[in-house]
């Protein structure tokens, strides 16, 4: 999902005691094949916290309870509708010893969907953080430190980050990186969440899956959506945290996401994260002049902006299971989230409707089964 610099503020970054609120940062989500069993083919979701780009150690996970209480919670949607059916909750108690163990709570129907419903917990006592636990209907579960699956070069998404939403005055060409690329996350660490799932659980109709990290707000009794985690840099780039839809798109579901297209999505005032997106699309399109080009091209910079919203919203996964998983939609794929695509550049395309690209690859030696990420290097 590519989150990486969502969160904190500059002057966060560089505050240790910020490590609370590192610890609940998205960097990425995937979902993509797992092998094949007898049932059928298996599903991977997964989704990656607290980046280290942030600091020289990743901050480990918050507890459940106590003043930064944080719930780490992957999603899936089976019926279309954009409201989850099942909730895998991540929590990260300590036993008597002071150590950190993973207690996983699967909830099911209109509870998937409530932070307070309590769900079945389906991991074992104390279960010990960096195993893979086998918990029964053919689920795997991981959580662990493990090396950032995530290759780009920053500077494509702080470029796009750095003029959206368009200033008065200012031009929304973001001068995208054109050499010198190299990859900013290489040998850095994140905390993997990820489960495997059977096809009996999935079936095999495409799915929608999303993670998402919560807060308990202690003011107010409740708890408070800080992320959402699904196609690369949506959250992050648009809005960047100067308009109320910066907000919207981290602390919603994304059955909001199209509430405010409308039925006129070329021409007529949008609203909400559909708005948003199709409106600051518009301002780069038409500051580059490249609305009208290639097989993409429209006839006016709003009707590129709303065919990009539409392609970018509702910001889910969406995946077919025991299929090849690729996002690249400029190109046409939009299938799951692999751990082999240059997100970054296939996000910039959407923006700016040029074939842009990095040209860097993932050159990370990565693991052929569960949990699929490798361990961070040792002594970074």
């Amino acid at each position: 999902m590519s989150h990486h610099f969502d969160l904190l503020t500059e002057t966060e970054k560089e505050n240790p005691a910020a490590a609370a609120i590192r610890a609940m940062d998205v960097s990425d989500a995937h979902c993509f094949a797992g092998p094949s069993d007898d049932d059928g083919p298996r599903t991977v979701i997964g989704m990656n916290v607290s980046p280290q780009f942030f600091t020289s150690h990743s901050a480990p996970w918050n507890p459940p309870t106590g003043p930064n209480a944080t719930l780490y919670e992957l999603k899936l949607d089976l019926n279309d509708d954009l409201v989850e059916d099942i909730t895998w909750r991540f929590t990260f108690p300590f036993d008597s010893t002071g150590a950190q163990y993973v207690q996983v709570a699967q909830l099911t129907g209109p509870d998937a969907t409530s932070r307070t419903a309590p769900g079945t917990i389906i991991t074992p006592p104390n279960a010990p953080v960096g195993k893979v636990l086998c918990v029964g209907d053919g689920i795997k579960i991981f959580a662990d430190e493990r090396l950032d699956s995530f290759f780009t070069d920053i500077r494509v998404p702080a470029d796009l980050r750095a003029v959206l939403p368009p200033a008065s005055g200012k031009s929304a060409d973001p001068g995208l990186p054109t050499n010198n690329f190299m990859n900013t996350f290489a040998g850095q660490s994140v905390w993997l969440v990820m489960v495997e799932l059977p096809a009996g659980i999935t079936g095999l109709d495409p799915i929608q899956c999303w993670g998402s990290t919560a807060i308990f707000d202690n003011r107010h009794g409740a708890w408070l959506q800080v992320q959402r985690a699904a196609l690369p840099d949506v959250a992050v780039v648009f809005g960047n945290g100067q308009d109320p839809y910066h907000g919207m798109i981290n602390s919603t579901g994304p059955s909001a996401d199209l509430a405010g297209r409308p039925a006129n999505s070329a021409t007529d005032p949008a609203s909400g994260v559909w708005g948003a997106v199709r409106d600051q699309v518009t301002a780069v399109v038409k500051a580059l002049n490249t609305y009208g080009q290639g097989v993409h091209g429209q006839p006016t910079a709003m009707a590129y902006g709303a065919w990009a919203a539409d392609i970018l919203l509702p910001n889910v996964i969406r995946f077919t299971p025991g299929t090849t998983a690729l996002w690249d939609p400029w190109n046409g794929p939009r299938n799951g989230m692999g751990l082999h695509e240059e997100r970054a550049s296939n996000f910039a395309k959407m923006v700016v409707n040029q074939d842009y690209t990095t040209g860097l690859r993932q050159i990370e030696h990565l693991l052929d089964y569960f949990p699929y990420l490798l361990p961070p290097i040792p002594g970074t």
